[in-house]
């Protein structure tokens, strides 16, 4: 991205999005930090084709790539960043009772 393009993206969203860092980092630099694992997530923004050395190094660390076209569409696009999570203090949500499974139970109604 050009310097004042991100100089203009950084002025719009200062007061909702203070906590993103915008981080310019050359290819080498970024596949260090990928070998390093301090990225967890990759989105790109552009169409064009992700480099496979790219696509390796993130496989290898277990990086998400989010490669597909961005969508207009807000809640599609935030899907690629939310983390499932299911807490269940009965039993396992996918109904494996583990360690329970020799507990009486109720009959079923």
């Amino acid at each position: 991205m050009a310097s004042s393009t991100l100089a203009v993206l950084e002025k719009l969203t200062a007061e909702w999005a203070g906590q993103i860092e915008f981080l310019e980092e050359s290819d080498v630099e970024f596949f260090q930090a990928i070998e390093l694992r301090l990225v967890s997530r990759i989105r790109f923004l552009a169409n064009e084709p992700v480099a496979e050395s790219l696509l390796r190094a993130a496989n290898r660390h277990h990086v998400y790539v989010a490669d597909q076209p961005v969508s207009e569409v807000g809640a599609i696009e935030l899907l690629r960043y939310v983390m499932e999570q299911s807490i269940s203090f009965d039993y396992h949500r996918y109904g494996n009772l583990g360690s329970r499974s020799n507990e009486k139970r109720a009959e079923t109604l």
